[in-house]
């Protein structure tokens, strides 16, 4: 039996999240872009040595988006090419270019949809970027997801300073 998001926000620790703050730069069009456009998330978005194998994003209010990535995550420090593995969710604000909020059911546990909320706003040098990924059921979850997000936006950054 499928468990409704109204029973998992329940149950999730409202305290229990992971906050980042990275400066980018790039514009926050450029930015929002890149979450948003599967032939740019597929340059960046991969914790560790992962790749992405498949991105589909349908970025408006209720639209759905997933990656199929490849390799180990960063916690299990595992190397494995053949190891897949497929995050998703859907897209629950969307606000070009100042707010992208989406869910995010991660394989390791059915149980589990969190809320990942991204805010953009211009600052000298580029664009402010804060990740707020909540609605985690465990500690434990919080602080694989905070790793995976070091090194993801530590990529996006990169991909920024390359271009």
């Amino acid at each position: 039996m499928a468990t409704s998001l109204v029973g998992l926000e329940e149950r999730a620790n409202a305290s229990v999240k992971v906050e980042m703050v990275r400066v980018i730069r790039a514009s926050r069009q450029r930015v929002f872009d890149a979450w948003t456009r599967p032939e740019m998330i597929r340059q960046w978005f991969t914790p560790g040595t992962m790749t992405v194998a498949d991105a589909a994003m349908d970025a408006r209010e209720s639209g759905e988006w997933r990656l199929l990535m490849n390799g180990g995550c960063v916690e299990d420090e595992q190397t494995d090419a053949a190891r897949r593995t497929l995050v998703s969710g859907r897209y629950t604000r969307v606000d070009p270019y100042d707010v992208l909020a989406f869910t995010w059911r991660n394989p390791r546990d059915e149980d589990e949809e969190s809320l990942v909320t991204i805010e953009l706003r211009d600052v000298s040098g580029g664009t402010e970027l804060k990740l707020t990924h909540e609605r985690f059921l465990t500690e434990a979850s919080r602080d694989q997801h905070a790793a995976g997000w070091e090194s993801v936006l530590g990529k996006l950054q990169e991909f920024f300073a390359a271009a």
